[in-house]
């Protein structure tokens, strides 16, 4: 009993808070800069000087791997695949989850009101507010959130180191291609990680998290 008190309040405070504090601190550094942090410019045109066709064609595929129709899509294969298993509980949690968290994305981005970057033209434009970022948010929500569903601890630490890879390739995309600040994607990501978590220690959907 005391070990699993002790594996609940590490969650709470690793899993939970101290993302939502990193999430905080951004928005709050990009609100006392004006929605330009320095850092924000200067690591977009680093990566905008090593550009090439190849590395156009590369950040392209992979942003749409983060889109929230391939996510949907995604989902639905796993949510079917619970269904025919009878997992009820695994697949409220899973949709609760992956909703939830675009949901909480679009009402975070109208709060915040973060303009585009507009430093180049993109090969793939977005139109709508920037912070935090959908890509980021959506495509590590995915993946923590079937990690939590994978009972096996070994073949939940390799799936979970091969999707925050996907993860994080995919917020380069969002980089490369011109339409994120680096802050955009690290506040969503931290977004995604306080949300599951939560989640996850509400619904107890695998207590040997």
């Amino acid at each position: 009993m005391l070990l699993i008190l002790r594996q609940s309040y590490s969650l709470i405070l690793l899993g939970i808070i101290l993302p939502l504090v990193c999430f905080f601190g951004i928005a709050i550094a990009v609100f006392a800069s004006n929605f330009s942090l320095v850092w924000d410019v200067t690591i977009l045109e680093k990566i905008y000087a090593i550009a090439s066709p190849d590395l156009d064609a590369i950040a392209y595929s992979l942003t749409q791997l983060g889109r929230a129709k391939s996510i949907a899509a995604i989902a639905l294969f796993v949510s079917l695949f619970l269904g025919s298993r009878k997992q009820w509980r695994s697949l409220s949690y899973l949709l609760i989850t992956i909703i939830g968290s675009g949901l909480l994305n679009l009402i975070t981005k109208v709060l915040f009101h973060r303009h585009r970057p507009t430093l180049w033209e993109s090969l793939s434009p977005e139109f709508d507010f920037s912070f935090p970022s959908g890509h980021a948010m959506l495509s590590l929500t995915l993946v923590m959130a079937i990690a939590v569903l994978v009972p096996q601890r070994h073949w939940r630490s390799l799936f979970l180191f091969c999707g925050v890879l996907l993860a994080i390739a995919i917020g380069w995309s969002r980089l490369y291609l011109g339409v994120h600040y680096p802050s955009d994607v690290l506040g969503g990501w931290a977004l995604a990680i306080a949300w599951v978590m939560w989640i996850s220690w509400l619904s107890r959907v695998n207590v040997k998290l």
